[in-house]
């Protein structure tokens, strides 16, 4: 009998998210009378919005304007079941992004979309994002599907930093942009990856795929997962035009408002944690790449120079590949190419 009961109360019982509720008391409308247009009839923050009580004297509802939003918001809008027209823009000229849907969807679950350091409590489940699902996703199956196999070097960076200082008045006159050591990073990538082309592959099926453009992504840690955007053709690319794009980049990324083919292009992944306390890290591949690259944090290390006690920048480089398609003797010789090239920066980047 109670089983019965509870069923009942079961059937009976009114869906709705809590901002929706919320919201019907707010505007002192009874929940029941409205229709949910959510999954399984769950009643949506704008069922509410868009409910008209039966008074006498009412104007209809006026059309909907034409709403402007970037495609990837409004996959994650539809993916969430959210109204565009219930999500205020912040882009240009009023222009829907990444950002404001997912700001939309955690008022719609009334909690924060984005819970970082000081909001996550012990105990307490979170829904994941959008990207963090995406990315849980493809790195279990990276992890699972490609066997992988890791490499590490120390890397020498007095003469880098000689040459960034020496580089940065002219290229903040020139280009307008501060010049980092991860655009030497890219570009020198860049040209090893076009010594050893299988860098820049990928399985499909039963046969090894050589991609036709080098292109270098470059992960971008945010709260609710991580993105990784490319510069496209990096090789080809000067050091002004790669400070210029990953200032762009990195910038759009963080604000939700890249576009879906600056994801999904990248063909070799640089991943850094220089601006940590991490001397070393191992990477996973980014699908179906078969290459990433990882950068630690930059330490002094002592060292006897003709007999006396100097110090060195260092950093170590991790080099992580897909070992169906890359054996061990390539990816050292990858790496030291690399090495090579970071400690000779005026013969790597005088033409750049």
């Amino acid at each position: 009998m109670q089983r019965d009961s509870n069923r009942q109360v079961e059937k009976t019982r009114i869906r709705a998210v809590p901002a929706a509720r919320w919201k019907a008391r707010e505007r002192n409308i009874g929940i029941a009378g409205i229709q949910g247009t959510g999954p399984n009839g769950m009643i949506l923050v704008r069922d509410v919005k868009d409910f008209q009580p039966l008074l006498t004297g009412t104007s209809p509802t006026p059309a909907p304007s034409k709403v402007f939003v970037s495609p990837l918001a409004r996959r994650l809008a539809d993916s969430c079941h959210l109204p565009l027209s219930d999500i205020s823009g912040t882009g240009r000229h009023g222009k829907i992004t990444l950002a404001d849907v997912m700001q939309a969807a955690g008022d719609a679950k009334g909690i924060s979309p984005l819970p970082g350091k000081g909001t996550a409590l012990f105990g307490q489940t979170l829904p994941m994002s959008r990207v963090r699902k995406v990315t849980a996703k493809r790195m279990a199956q990276s992890a699972f599907t490609a066997p992988h196999i890791y490499f590490f070097t120390d890397v020498l960076l007095d003469p880098l930093f000689r040459l960034r200082n020496e580089l940065l008045p002219e290229f903040e006159n020139k280009y307008r942009v501060r010049i980092s050591f991860n655009d030497f990073f890219i570009k020198a990538t860049a040209l090893t990856i076009s010594e050893f082309p299988l860098l820049n592959a990928k399985v499909q099926e039963e046969e090894i795929v050589i991609l036709p453009e080098i292109n270098i992504g470059v992960a971008v840690a945010m709260e609710e997962g991580l993105m990784v955007p490319a510069l496209p053709r990096a090789d080809q690319l000067r050091l002004g035009e790669i400070a210029k794009m990953r200032d762009d980049l990195i910038g759009r990324t963080r604000s939700g408002k890249l576009k879906m083919d600056e994801i999904e292009r990248g063909t070799f992944t640089i991943s850094s944690l220089a601006q940590f306390d991490i001397l070393f890290f191992t990477a996973i591949l980014n699908p179906p790449q078969s290459g990433i690259l990882s950068i630690g944090k930059t330490t002094e290390r002592l060292v006897l120079e003709d007999g006396r006690v100097a110090t060195q920048k260092v950093a170590r480089f991790g080099l992580a590949v897909d070992h169906r398609i890359i054996d061990g003797a390539m990816a050292a010789a990858f790496l030291q190419t690399l090495k090579k090239k970071l400690e000779h920066p005026l013969l790597t980047f005088m033409q750049y």
